[in-house]
């Protein structure tokens, strides 16, 4: 019982160290220790998980891969590559199509408040379309977070193959079909927003100059699923950024040192710690036990819980990081419909949360109101769970 009220508080406190603003990576790192301290293991256990953590290959890899996502980021910001493959878009997409594509392309490039990134180039074209505020922050937000369920180089994805050990081309096969529920509800959802019709300049718009800002991202993603590791992949696709971009070597060490989050690395291993240590420890376990014995269905726990850790998170890869080390043990053997349930939970309640800094950062840059703007993420977000969840029950059962 110890070991279970261990957990649970470990548990909670994630959340009130978050609330406070403490760090993520202390957060999580408190709560392993937590579950380490009341698991009725010697305390030696808290190094020896420590030790195991350091020196997993699976570790290092996961660093290494999300460490590279934002050096890629901030390579193509850098070199302008980005600015100029969407400007070359510009000129041969429609209004509604093209206000999707810029936010989504930008969702390549994972960062924290990444839309903010996205927001001056929808302005011009927003308002040769007469968007107003809420509109230009509904597309800017929705369509931001298109590819999280194609791209295999956000940050959660990653997370999520990395903690479940489910195959990477086998999830995104899994989730692929969300993108073209995502997309029809946010073009549904914004049909009625465009009042001034845009003139298409034509194919000679979109110049080989402009077309070569893409390629970056089509190395890293086709490597990626060829069965590339996701590090190597994403290595290629800086390495191709910087040669396109004609990047000089003492520029290069710049990028990527300016590129490297530390904080991302701190929070990917602590989550690992945890992990780890709900593994050793064995309290997953005793809490599986409390739940079957309680008759609460562990469906129902994988419905339930992600609302509320992806709501409050501030972060779906953070999210996946609190959620999937805790929940999954209780499955038994992974299954991919529960774990996408889980992942569909967090991701669709970070989008409309209002913790979410992406909403917030395009809220402040577009001035519209934030509670008009939540009327329409909210909205495209139920129905994007409840078709999810719809999809996911039906083939678990099966």
């Amino acid at each position: 019982m110890f070991e279970i009220i261990g957990l649970l508080t470990a548990f909670i406190g994630i959340f009130v160290l978050r609330a406070k603003n403490i760090d993520f990576y202390i957060a999580i790192t408190a709560a392993a220790l937590i579950i380490g301290l009341t698991s009725g293991a010697p305390v030696r256990i808290l190094f020896d998980v420590l030790i195991q953590t350091l020196s997993a290959y699976n570790t290092w890899n996961l660093v290494s891969a999300v460490d590279l996502i934002t050096v890629l980021g901030y390579a193509l910001k850098e070199t302008g590559l980005m600015v100029n493959f969407i400007e070359g878009l510009s000129n041969i997409l429609p209004g509604n199509i093209l206000m999707a594509t810029i936010p989504a392309l930008f969702g390549f490039l994972s960062m924290p408040g990444g839309a903010l990134m996205s927001a001056p180039f929808i302005e011009p074209e927003a308002d040769k379309l007469g968007l107003k505020p809420e509109h230009k922050s509904y597309y800017n937000v929705w369509f931001r977070h298109l590819l999280y369920w194609v791209n295999p180089i956000t940050s959660s994805t990653i997370m999520a193959v990395s903690l479940s050990g489910i195959p990477v081309t086998t999830w995104l096969r899994v989730q692929s079909p969300l993108f073209f529920v995502m997309a029809a509800i946010g073009f549904i959802a914004s049909r009625g927003f465009i009042e001034t019709p845009q003139k298409n300049e034509g194919p000679k718009g979109l110049t080989m100059d402009a077309m070569k800002g893409g390629l970056p991202i089509v190395v890293t993603v086709a490597l990626t699923l060829y069965g590339i590791p996701i590090w190597a992949s994403l290595a290629a696709g800086t390495l191709t950024a910087m040669l396109l971009g004609r990047v000089k070597p003492d520029k290069t060490v710049e990028i990527v040192s300016k590129g490297i989050r530390w904080d991302l690395v701190l929070a990917i291993i602590s989550m690992l710690y945890l992990r780890d240590m709900i593994s050793t420890s064995g309290s997953v376990v005793k809490l599986f036990e409390a739940v079957i014995a309680s008759g609460v269905p562990v469906l129902a726990i994988a419905i339930v819980v992600p609302l509320f850790i992806g709501a409050i998170s501030g972060s779906p890869a953070m999210g996946v990081g609190i959620a999937f080390p805790i929940l999954l043990p209780l499955f038994g053997e992974v299954n991919i419909h529960l774990t996408s349930i889980v992942f569909l939970g967090i991701t669709c309640t970070y989008i409309t949360s209002p913790l979410h800094l992406c909403l917030v950062l395009t809220n402040n840059y577009f001035n519209s109101d934030l509670n008009k703007v939540i009327r329409y993420t909210a909205p495209s977000c139920l129905a994007l769970y409840l078709i999810g969840l719809a999809y996911h029950l039906f083939l678990y059962r099966m």
